[in-house]
């Protein structure tokens, strides 16, 4: 057997030795054999045949690795038993087969010797798989026993001891089997580990764990990040006491600053993550308390429109605050009510200026944004009545003419009527309704007008009626449009269109149909 090396044992190959020497040591004994020496020769060979194919054929077939022309035994020494003859007793080592135990014997010899080459393939698997699994960082004494029990089991394997050797190659066997066995439990409970020292702070806990956990499985992707964050833990701890100290004295902004340096270094520190989370809402805390203050000052100088700003960024802070909302509705319902108090004023101003229109508007707008303001109601049915009144007198005022008709004449008269009916007219509406009375007196101031012809033409005036033949006629006429027609046999009528004006003196009007008619026409 070669030694071993210390992380590991390599396979032995048991010293050879030759089943067919006791067989040919019989025959040099015994040169001249007779018949029944014969005989007992043939039954010898049937049975050295037997034994060959039935107990050492099927070895040297499963185990490729063993020279079968190499392999011997070496049977221990067998006390005679009382009563026998030493020829019957089992021959010494090196001596003549024997022909009672002795093929058991070497079936229970070769049948170990086969178990412990199986025990010794599996130990060699087992011994890769664990070195690859770095066995000496975390089980290394467990691992070193059983590489002596290896060893020992070579010893006896070498000596052909192979009962021995099995039991201490089984024994190693168990105690890897062990190993592999508990390796995965192992790497689950370093990774915890590392995980809780991590937490703690815990440096040198954590990169032992950590340590054993890649030793295990180095490419496992927890491991080495968990490694990875050991070596920045010293940094990161440090950046989060000074945060700590920071936090305690108030200065907030600075402390926020360092565990957002830390989790720079360390993004999945559990601990800079609730550091940075306590500042922050610690500023957040600090911002809403001043926006909330700041509102509420805003409101009592009367400053509503940056009140509302003011609680608005309350709530962006915490959105599900009560208290900023509350706010921001009084600063809201203040608004609101400035801009009503503005158009009232608005409209109010409007209305002793008598201008309806605009009045009118700034009601409406007043009720858009409150419906229910019983004054602007009034206002605005007020202004409308108002700014009707206004445009109608207007418009009478711009076509004075249409006073000359009667029946036009009776409605402005009637209208003016119940404008006079009205409380407060204001300056402008009196000055309207003067001017509709002087025009309504014009239009009902008769006018003098004459007429003449050639008292040969049939005058005949609208409105009025058949004059008859004259050459001069006077008429007391109301003001407005009038038509004259002139008839005469054989002449074109004639047709004079004319309009009496109470404010100019009228030239006479000439009615003569002086066109004859053609013959033959």
């Amino acid at each position: 057997m070669t030694d071993s090396n210390d992380s590991g044992f390599v396979p032995i190959k048991p010293a050879a030795v030759d089943l067919t020497a006791a067989a040919t040591a019989q025959q040099q004994k015994s040169r001249r054999p007779g018949k029944q020496s014969l005989m007992w020769l043939g039954i010898g060979a049937v049975l050295f045949v037997a034994v060959m194919v039935f107990f050492l054929l099927p070895g040297w077939v499963a185990d490729p690795d063993i020279d079968p022309a190499a392999v011997t035994t070496r049977t221990a020494p067998v006390e005679p038993r009382r009563g026998t003859s030493p020829e019957s007793a089992p021959p010494a080592p090196g001596g003549t087969a024997a022909t009672g135990d002795a093929p058991w014997r070497q079936a229970q010899q070769f049948s170990l010797r086969k178990e412990s080459q199986e025990i010794l393939g599996e130990l060699l698997d087992a011994q890769k798989m664990l070195e690859e699994r770095g066995v000496n960082v975390w089980g290394r004494k467990k691992y070193e026993r059983a590489i002596e029990h290896a060893r020992s089991g070579d010893a006896e394997y070498s000596r052909q001891n192979f009962s021995r050797a099995h039991d201490h190659y089984a024994q190693a066997l168990e105690l890897f089997t062990g190993l592999l066995q508990g390796m995965e439990e192992l790497f689950a409970e370093t990774m915890e580990a590392g995980k809780n020292a991590l937490s703690a702070g815990d440096v040198a806990a954590a990169t032992e764990a950590f340590g054993i956990a890649l030793a295990i499985d180095p490419i496992d992707r927890d491991a080495l990040l968990g490694m990875e964050r050991t070596g920045t833990l010293t940094e990161v701890n440090d950046l989060i006491d000074r945060g700590d100290e920071l936090l305690r004295d108030g200065n907030t902004e600075q402390a926020r600053s360092l565990y957002q340096q830390a989790l720079a270094l360390d993004s999945h520190s559990e601990r800079a993550r609730q550091q940075l989370q306590s500042a922050e809402n610690r500023i957040s805390e600090g911002a809403f308390s001043n926006a909330m203050s700041s509102g509420f000052r805003l409101l009592e100088q009367g400053h509503y429109a940056q009140a509302r700003e003011a609680f608005s960024g309350a709530l962006k802070i915490k959105p599900g605050s009560r208290d900023a909302r509350s706010g921001l509705e009084q600063a809201k319902h203040r608004i609101t009510a400035e801009k009503i108090n503005a158009l009232l004023k608005q409209a109010e101003a409007a209305e002793q200026n008598e201008n309806w229109q605009e009045a009118m508007s700034a009601y409406e707008a007043a009720l858009k944004l409150d419906g229910n303001l019983g004054n602007a109601q009034e206002g605005k049915r007020r202004a409308a009545l108002r700014n009707e009144i206004h445009g109608k007198l207007e418009q009478i005022l711009a076509g004075p003419e249409r006073l000359f008709d009667q029946s036009a004449f009776n409605e402005v008269v009637s209208f003016r009527d119940k404008i006079q009916a009205l409380s407060e007219p204001g300056p402008v509406l009196a000055g309207q309704v003067a001017r509709l009375n002087r025009l309504l007196e014009l239009a009902d101031k008769p006018v003098a007008v004459q007429l003449i012809s050639d008292n040969l033409t049939l005058v005949t005036l609208y409105k009025i009626g058949e004059l008859g033949y004259f050459t001069s006629k006077s008429l007391v006429l109301r003001p407005g449009h009038y038509v004259a027609v002139g008839h005469r046999d054989g002449y074109r009528d004639v047709r004079v269109e004319f309009f009496v004006d109470p404010d100019q003196a009228m030239e006479p009007v000439v009615v003569s149909s002086n066109e004859k008619i053609a013959l033959g026409n």
